[in-house]
């Protein structure tokens, strides 16, 4: 088993580079890849806290583009003004009103780095992950635009089959990805889902 090292050189990079997680490093990663984000993009960024996202999406998008993040817990203030940062439950939000207000017709990509509370007890977290997963689900089929894509955190869980498989039926193509900047010793993997249909 790989140990644990909570501030490896991910970590620092990512405080040497003014970023607020390592976690900008997978989104770069995956983007430096893929290229699915391009300049003057409609962003919607879910589970964005601390917002290490928003700052790469905001560098990629440029002026023309817009990133809205929303999470649950409180985000500080970021300088770009092309981010705009609330706070709001996916699952209670009005996530139609922030679709008709910021992309009428509709959202370019969605990124999704939210980790359910894991307890340990397979039974509670597969719950948690199924559950998640139905509250994306919904905000990707009412605000994301038909060609759009998706890039969503996801872990190996008993529902990962189910959940890869609904979103081949979303998306042209579904495939797997698991950045560099990912701890090894963690589980979770991105589902990167191109061109909504």
């Amino acid at each position: 088993m790989s140990k644990f090292i909570p501030k490896d050189k991910y970590f620092h990079r990512a405080k040497r580079n003014g970023y607020r997680a390592r976690s900008a490093y997978k989104l770069k990663e995956i983007q430096e890849k893929l290229k699915l984000i391009r300049k003057g993009d409609k962003i919607l960024d879910l589970g964005c806290a601390p917002g290490s996202f928003l700052q790469v999406l905001s560098e990629i998008v440029g002026a023309e583009g817009v990133v809205i993040g929303i999470d649950i817990l409180p985000i500080v203030r970021l300088p770009q003004k092309n981010v705009v940062a609330i706070q709001g439950d996916i699952r209670e939000i009005d996530i139609e009103e922030l679709h008709i207000l910021y992309a009428p017709g509709g959202f370019d990509v969605i990124t999704c780095d939210i980790s359910p509370n894991l307890s340990g007890i397979r039974e509670v977290d597969n719950r948690n992950v199924g559950e998640l997963f139905v509250a994306v689900e919904n905000v990707v089929e009412k605000t994301l635009k038909v060609g759009g894509h998706l890039i969503l955190k996801a872990f190996f869980s008993d529902d990962f089959k189910i959940i890869k498989s609904k979103l081949a039926n979303l998306f042209r193509t579904v495939s797997t990805f698991k950045p560099v900047a990912s701890r090894s010793a963690s589980s979770e993997i991105y589902l990167v889902a191109v061109e909504k249909t």
